[in-house]
């Protein structure tokens, strides 16, 4: 661009001698604004309140654009958009304030009138970047800001405004900064005073002295301190880049050698006093500080980990075994100026880095040892391997394929496609000749792939490859790099040396020579990963694995060996299939998971039906208690007489066998008596908590069809529905007959529906058989009821705990003990009634059991069996209740609705004071357990699959919702005429085959063992007119 001369039009803008605009009927200047930062929002302020009208900004800083959103104002974020913004919009001053764009010349042949520039230095000298910092360094006494005409994209043209800043003794590069702002701001009023004046006077950049400092050029020995220097000299490098806790340092931080390791360096103070000893010497070790022998003056000294947390001096010195007197290492010139190059080499990826870093995200591999809290690593390497599906390919194209394959294998068993983990190259001679420099460049960096489980693995493999080349062309960065950002240091984990659990590593040398366990001591300069590195020798091909075997377990290491066997393989056998669909198991493996663990078979009535059992108990002891509640006790012949009563009276009413009625009761006699009698009928029973508000239910009854509703007398209101209300107290009295009706059923027909929250707003009813309940009470595996155990019924009858509470001990000739709802809440009242109803089995939800293993663990740890489940548990609670020698069998138990109450069980041994979580176990008795992916295939042992649950256990289904039943109960793939209930649980199997619970792959959420689905919660909300 040609540079115009300074305008002298008597119409340009005026502002008043305090820079307010005079009131003026001359034009208003145009003008854009180019940059970033506080700075260009302060001189973008200023420019508006002198009369310039900003057309339009153009930014990639978020703060800057923020601004602009707040001042309505145009934000561009890109040159090609401001070239044709201009197009249109005629603009007369472009001003460029803290610009990373270059501007071309077709941009700034559309300026009308000018464009300009604020540098940080007094041009000519210090051209180029930093120069604060670099004017430190040089020890200058004064300094400069220069607003300067802009003649091309690159090169500076006359200078206009320079404004002067003395530099302190004690200046930083934080506080040198804040003066050349304020220093900007003042020039950026004196030049637009100037051109509104048409009176501003430029001079040329004269051609001598002039320095030029480019973006990557770095301090001597990248920041670290040279203890044969002169004090002078390391103050001025301490303070040339202390740019403050809050802004980001684009150098590098000081730093010093600390024996074995680099730290940074927080501040520096110079002493009047000399040692004379010789340079390097630690003279001194206080708590904060050392004092240490310079070429000069001695110096004191504060340090910091490169990640910018402050270090405890005399921590520093112990753990380095430094003492007073001792000489800390100095480094030489030639050690110095490779350490500078190598700063240099890696400087220009810096921002590439930095972006990619703030992405941070980690690959779960689910492999881990949850049992405790996280250890000290016990590192392990396995020896050298060569794939047996490979073997017949050069090492080059061994290596891409095992990179490729551990990729895709991370994919399948984490469920994660967007990939980021810890990438070492093989090390480059050069850098491992010169002494800190593995201290001062990061060892490992973010490796990125984003997979297609589409792909077949030639496509996937060029993806690899892309990265790969990606990576090898940025490097790495410099260590201190998260120090010096204050958004990375906002990332916890980059803040250790190996922020990535899984990572991958490069060996450059002949794996035959290299080293090849951990007794070496050398396998650690391999590790990519803070769990497990996967490394790959590049010259012959071969691979190996370093890992910390107190969270990874040596022989989970062998798995994923056979499992990456497996999958290469495959992919040999068939290269063309979608990476998703490609085996992982070998048959050994999946028969173990489908079938080993699923072994359960045990004979149980599975034709029978639930009254039928209960009635051979009545034979079998008519006597005998079964059901008490307080002073009322009903014996096993009184309760089926009882039932019977009532059961003909209801045939009598026209109830008949599949008919459906609701019972709104409280836990009780009469509740027992109503369930038993309707499942004498033939009938369905459906339990309705009596809390949820009448709509609610009202709701469920209509849903149900319910053919009447059991109420203990008339008085239920319920408007919305025409379901007769049958009053049950006096129909037991006053009915006659009392044997059993004895109508021919089948044990295949509904016992009861159950509701469960349901994510479309509306509850869903689960039908459940005669058979599921059988298989939950007799023959079980995880608990064995008689005669002699007596079972409290604690639990909210519309909850399926119910259903083990009442029909375990009534199908085993056991006792049925109700427990009053107000009693079961009180900590006291509870113990109390468990003691003297001589209860031996009671089941509790979590939060039950959390809150009374602290208040009533005596009472708990007398009982024989103590149960609990519903949601996530607390080992904590588990330790509690050991801590008190009992109770004789405690028992973890998981299993939705769907597949009647208890699906899976854990009998919790002595447990570690460090225990992180309890199994869920294994499944019961005639249940098989599948942890699929999401494919519906087995995942390998121990990796995350959704779990899926067969068996005599599963529901029939969902009543009236044929669409969401076809979703979630499945025909088994592994069972004929078997079928699953897809749970949306997560899980795992444990190293010892028991299961742990991981979490839900949706938003369902359980509250005191109820599930809730925030999505009816949500249904409900929006239906409020308030709701929008």
């Amino acid at each position: 661009m040609v540079r115009r001369p300074p305008p002298m039009r008597t119409d340009a803008c005026e502002p008043s001698g305090d820079g307010r605009l005079q009131a003026t009927t001359r034009p208003i200047c145009s003008s854009v604004i180019v940059g970033g930062g506080t700075l260009a929002i302060s001189c973008a302020q200023l420019a508006m309140k002198m009369g310039h009208d900003i057309r339009a900004v153009l930014s990639a800083d978020a703060t800057f654009a923020n601004w602009t959103d707040r001042a309505n104002l145009p934000c561009l974020s890109s040159v090609e958009e401001l070239s044709s913004f201009l197009k249109s919009e005629p603009v007369e001053w472009l001003f460029s304030v803290a610009n990373p764009f270059i501007l071309p010349a077709d941009v700034l042949g559309r300026i009308s009138q000018g464009a300009f520039n604020c540098h940080d230095g007094p041009l000519p000298r210090y051209a180029g970047t930093h120069a604060t910092s670099w004017a430190l360094l040089a020890q200058e006494s004064e300094h400069a800001i220069t607003w300067h005409y802009i003649d091309d994209g690159f090169n500076p043209g006359d200078i206009a405004v320079q404004r002067q800043v003395l530099v302190a003794p004690t200046e930083t590069a934080l506080t040198l900064n804040l003066k050349c702002y304020e220093a900007a701001v003042e020039g950026f009023r004196e030049l637009l005073g100037g051109l509104a004046g048409g009176k501003l006077t430029t001079r040329p950049m004269p051609p001598e002295d002039r320095s030029y400092f480019p973006s990557r050029q770095r301090p001597d020995a990248a920041g670290i301190l040279r203890w044969d220097r002169s004090a002078q000299d390391l103050s001025a490098m301490a303070r040339a880049l202390d740019f403050g806790p809050f802004y980001p340092n684009p150098m590098c931080l000081c730093k010093a050698l600390a024996g074995q390791e680099v730290v940074a360096v927080r501040r520096l103070e110079m002493l009047p006093c000399r040692s004379g000893l010789a340079a390097g010497r630690l003279l001194e070790i206080h708590p904060g500080h050392w004092r240490v022998a310079t070429g000069t003056h001695d110096v004191e000294v504060w340090f910091g980990s490169l990640d910018g947390e402050p270090l405890e001096a005399q921590a520093l010195a112990s753990r380095n075994d430094l003492a007073e007197g001792d000489a800390l290492p100095v480094l030489s010139d030639d050690q110095a100026r490779c350490l500078t190059a190598i700063h240099e080499e890696i400087a220009s990826s810096e921002a590439f880095w930095g972006r990619r870093l703030e992405q941070f995200k980690t690959v779960q591999l689910p492999y881990l040892s949850s049992g405790t809290a996280k250890a000290p690593p016990a590192w392990q390497s396995s020896s050298w391997q060569v794939s047996n599906a490979l073997a017949e390919l050069p090492p080059a194209d061994r290596v891409e394929d095992l990179l490729t394959a551990w990729l895709i294998y991370l994919a399948l068993v984490s469920g994660q496609i967007d990939l980021q983990l810890g990438w070492r190259p093989a090390p480059k001679p050069a850098r491992a000749r010169v002494k800190a420099a593995g201290a001062v460049i990061a060892s490992a960096v973010p490796m990125e792939v984003t997979l297609d489980l589409a792909w077949d693995f030639k496509q996937t493999r060029k993806a690899v490859a892309a990265e790969i080349a990606h990576l090898s062309k940025h490097d790495s960065f410099a260590r201190d790099l998260v120090g010096r950002s204050p958004p990375l240091r906002d990332i916890e984990a980059l803040r250790s040396q190996r922020p990535w659990p899984v990572g991958v590593a490069i060996a450059g040398q002949n794996s035959s020579v290299g080293p090849n366990s951990a007794s070496t001591g050398r396998f650690e300069a391999a590790l990519a990963g803070e769990l497990v590195t996967f490394e790959v020798c590049a010259i012959d091909g071969r691979f190996r694995w370093h890992f910390d075997a107190n969270r990874l377990a040596p022989e989970q290491i062998d798995r994923m060996t056979r499992h990456l066997e497996t999958l290469l393989a495959d992919v040999v056998a068939d290269a063309g299939q979608p990476v998703g669909r490609i085996e992982l198991l070998s048959p050994e493996e999946r028969t173990y998971l489908l079938e080993e663990l699923n072994r359960t078979e045990a004979d149980y009535p599975s034709h029978k039906c639930i009254h039928e059992l209960f009635e051979a108990q009545v034979r079998q002891g008519p006597d005998r208690v079964a059901l008490v509640h307080e002073a009322e006790a009903l014996s096993y012949g009184e309760l089926n007489a009882r039932a019977n009563r009532l059961a003909h009276h209801l045939i009598g009413l026209g109830v008949k066998p599949g008919d459906r009625i609701a019972t709104l009761l409280d836990r009780s006699v009469t509740l027992v008596v109503a369930q038993l009698a309707i499942l004498k009928t033939g009938a369905v029973y459906v339990p309705i908590d009596r809390a949820v508000p009448l709509a609610r239910q009202e709701w469920l009854m209509a849903d149900c069809a319910a053919r009447l509703v059991l109420s203990e007398s008339k008085g239920v209101d319920l408007a919305e529905v025409t379901v007769p209300v049958v009053p049950i107290e006096p129909l037991a009295a006053d009915a006659e007959l009392s044997t059993d009706p004895g109508l021919r059923l089948s044990a295949e027909d509904a016992a009861y529906v159950m509701y469960t929250s349901g994510s479309t707003g509306l509850p869903k009813g689960v039908v459940v058989p005669h058979r599921a309940v059988n298989r939950l009470a007799i023959n079980n595996e995880y608990l064995t009821i008689d005669a002699g155990d007596r079972v409290a019924w604690a639990g909210n009858p519309a909850f399926d705990a119910s259903t083990f509470e009442v029909w375990a001990p009534l199908l085993n000739g056991g006792c049925v003990v109700v427990m009053n709802a107000t009693t079961v809440l009180d900590a006291s009242s509870f113990s109390k009634a468990l003691e003297r109803q001589k209860v031996t089995s009671l089941f509790l939800t979590t939060a039950l059991f959390n809150q009374y293993t602290s208040s009533i663990a005596p009472t708990l740890s007398r009982l024989k069996y103590l149960l609990c489940g519903g949601e996530r548990n607390d080992p904590s609670a588990f330790l509690r209740l050991q801590r008190e020698e009992g109770p004789v069998r405690l028992i973890h138990c998981y299993g939705p609705t769907e597949t009647t109450t208890f699906a899976a069980t854990y009998t919790v041994g002595p447990m570690q004071e460090k225990a992180l979580n309890v199994p869920i176990g294994r499944p019961i008795s005639n249940t098989r357990l599948y942890l699929l992916d999401a494919h519906g295939a087995p995942v390998p042992f121990g990796a995350v699959g959704e779990l899926y649950i067969g068996g005599a256990g599963v529901a029939r289904g969902y009543l009236n919702r044929p669409d969401l039943t076809a979703e979630r109960f499945i025909a088994s793939p592994f069972v004929a005429g078997d079928r699953l209930y897809r749970t949306g649980d997560l899980a795992r199997y444990l190293p010892d085959g028991n299961l742990e619970f991981l979490g839900r792959n949706d938003e369902q959420v359980k509250i005191r063992g109820f599930r809730i689905e925030p999505g009816e919660i949500a249904a409900r909300l929006v239906e409020h007119e308030w709701v929008r």
